[in-house]
């Protein structure tokens, strides 16, 4: 067995910790996190090859002026079609827009003041988290002493 799992802080009137609990619940948190970082990785993989080969069809079939095309697949078809995808609403892309509209207004330029305002409006939320911290675990705390 690895490492025993020790509390490195507790509240004075706190109950005793439970460290096989605590040691099976961080087992298990380790594996899936690790599970999740490789599926992850695999579908980031999966998606850039795809990518490439749907790049290569698309040109085949430009080239060929076939880009109304219907593949039959097994399971199916693959259609050409186009898609549209609204721009994200970053702070700077709403400081931009918002330039604008007083530009096409004629009105004096407010953005400043409002994205200052928006800045300061839009509020967070804490939220605590495991985190995996590369490096060597900390060294175990000496044993209590016996007293007497």
């Amino acid at each position: 067995m690895s490492n025993p799992i020790v509390p490195t802080q507790q509240t004075g009137g706190a109950p005793p910790v439970n460290t096989q609990e605590i040691g099976f619940n961080v087992r298990n948190w380790v594996h899936y996190d690790n599970l999740a970082v490789g599926l992850y990785r695999q579908t980031i993989n999966a998606r850039k090859v795809r990518d490439e080969f749907e790049t290569k069809i698309l040109a085949s079939l430009r080239s060929s002026n076939m880009e109304n095309a219907v593949i039959q697949i097994a399971g199916g078809r693959l259609v050409v079609q186009e898609e549209r995808h609204n721009q994200p609403l970053t702070l700077a892309r709403i400081e931009e827009l918002l330039h604008m509209y007083f530009v096409n207004k004629n009105m004096p330029d407010d953005t400043g003041n409002i994205m200052k305002f928006i800045k300061k409006q839009r509020g967070f939320e804490i939220q605590k988290k495991l985190r995996k911290q590369a490096g060597a675990a900390p060294p175990l705390p000496p044993p209590p002493t016996p007293q007497g």
